[in-house]
């Protein structure tokens, strides 16, 4: 008897679990038919019907099966009338409650019929089992294919909303504690890049927020003080720790002394210039005066105008970037002050740190300012070097990014940046670029969307939209969005929502 019973619920379990997530699929497939309702309350309900209907079919004799059949949905339809009636948060109406299980239904008629038309097809023919493979795949390309489209669709009318949306996700996963945004960031990577992430997160974030705050002047006053939470939550130990552990000592406590640290200063520097810029206080400025005079100091007494981003390693140009956006940024806040090292910084980009070979920026440089001999430029680095260079000179910009798109850009079904220009890659690893699929680098890809749209190029910018929207996929929960990766690298998230708003 005991043994007939936990074989009932190993089947009833199996049956919830593959009825439930069939439908979970299908919905996320299929967003065109859900508007709005992607939501807990209708996950939630879907469960409560499948688990009903999956006991009952378990439990009830086989000839009694169909003669009780809306014995389950009457019983799920008084839970929900529950729930709609004691839950004030509860987000659902009653009759789309009461409906909902016809899409469970549908669900469950169509997967039978399609079940019963594999066997046959297996049997009847030789390569059946290759033939229904390929029928069940070519089934979720289409649909997927039509999500695709349904989202491009609307990418010009609704595209307010979705910023918007994927904004509100943002900061559900960031505007907590720091050690919780810390703990978004995969362990894989280790605790420097742990660090690396969760700064570039909230840094990019902000960038995104600034953007808002000018593209949609109702949500400034709001948006200040977001960004003034996140640069405390950059500003907290936890935070900065990553750059301690590589210099030997905090970044912010060390401001009198002589060593880097250009990563973390610069991004915290810039942060509290988009505070500044669309209105906040003057709560920071004491700090942000420091930052940015440590920041020129350290620079002017390099003889290559450079620091390396830690001890030992070569110097980034795209972290070197965000210490000059800083400093211009500041110099528009106060008179021109530190305009003349950046106008040296830039003279000697253009004149020093030119790839021979693309005419592009060099992705690193050696320590001593020297560039290196036969070391490509990488399109990841060379895409965040144009969307920085916006903030600085313009005309630069535009130079890199046109000459960027020449060279890097591939166009095709899927379109987007490569990493490398003189070699194939169509599978590899890179901690900055991500993972290599068929030449493309996703962080370049993403990259590129912020020239794209700095300089009005749509073709490309609604090509990388379609691009994010066939690798990363949109999910839609409780009014937010989401591309599916952000899962695994939440930064990808908040650098593309920072890129595509970047409008001029």
């Amino acid at each position: 008897m005991q043994d007939d019973i936990i074989v009932k619920l190993i089947v009833i379990t199996w049956r919830i679990c593959r009825w439930f997530f069939l439908q979970i699929i299908l919905m996320f497939l299929m967003p065109y038919l859900w508007a709005d309702h992607y939501n807990g309350e209708t996950i939630c309900l879907m469960l409560l019907y499948t688990a009903l209907y999956a006991i009952y079919w378990e439990t009830v004799p086989k000839d009694k099966r169909l003669r009780w059949l809306f014995l389950p949905y009457f019983m799920y339809s008084g839970i929900a009338i529950l729930f709609c009636g004691l839950i004030k948060t509860w987000n659902v109406s009653v009759w789309y409650s009461f409906l909902l299980p016809i899409y469970g239904a549908t669900c469950v008629i169509l997967a039978k019929i399609c079940g019963k038309q594999i066997r046959r097809i297996r049997k009847k023919y030789k390569f059946g089992k290759i033939i229904t493979y390929t029928a069940v795949l070519l089934f979720f390309v289409a649909l997927k294919s039509i999500s695709v489209s349904w989202e491009c669709s609307k990418r010009n009318s609704f595209e307010k909303e979705d910023i918007l949306a994927r904004k509100d996700y943002l900061l559900g996963k960031l505007m907590v504690n720091p050690q919780v945004v810390l703990n978004e960031m995969p362990a894989a990577i280790g605790t420097q890049f742990q660090g690396e992430w969760a700064l570039y997160s909230c840094s990019m974030l902000s960038a995104a927020l600034v953007n808002i705050s000018q593209l949609y002047p109702e949500t400034k006053t709001g948006n200040i003080q977001l960004i003034d939470s996140l640069i405390n939550i950059v500003m907290s130990p936890e935070l900065r720790y990553y750059d301690t552990m590589r210099w030997n000592e905090d970044p912010l406590e060390s401001l009198d002394g002589d060593e880097s640290h250009i990563s973390y200063l610069s991004h915290l520097a810039w942060m509290i210039c988009g505070y500044k810029q669309i209105g906040g206080n003057s709560k920071y400025d004491k700090l942000l005066f420091s930052l940015c005079s440590t920041m020129n100091r350290r620079l002017l007494n390099r003889s290559s105008l450079n620091l390396p981003t830690y001890p030992g390693e070569s110097i980034y140009i795209p972290d070197m970037l965000v210490a000059i956006v800083a400093l211009n940024q500041y110099a528009d806040m106060n008179n021109g002050k530190y305009r003349s090292t950046v106008k040296k910084w830039i003279k000697r980009a253009q004149k020093e740190w030119i790839d021979d070979k693309t005419g592009l920026l060099v992705s690193f440089l050696q320590e001593n300012g020297n560039q290196y001999e036969e070391v490509p430029v990488k399109g990841s680095y060379s895409a965040l070097n144009c969307y920085y260079l916006t903030f600085i000179d313009e005309t630069f910009a535009k130079q890199q990014y046109e000459t960027l798109k020449s060279l890097f850009w591939k166009d095709g079904v899927i379109s987007g940046l490569k990493e490398y220009y003189d070699r194939t890659c169509y599978l590899g690893l890179d901690i900055d670029a991500g993972p290599i699929l068929f030449e493309l680098s996703p962080s370049g890809t993403a990259f590129m969307t912020g020239a794209a749209t700095y300089f009005n190029d749509l073709k490309t910018r609604n090509d990388i939209l379609t691009t994010a929207e066939i690798a990363g996929h949109t999910v839609r929960l409780n009014c937010k969005r989401h591309y599916l990766l952000a899962n695994v690298a939440l930064v990808g998230e908040a650098i593309m929502l920072a890129m595509r708003t970047h409008f001029k």
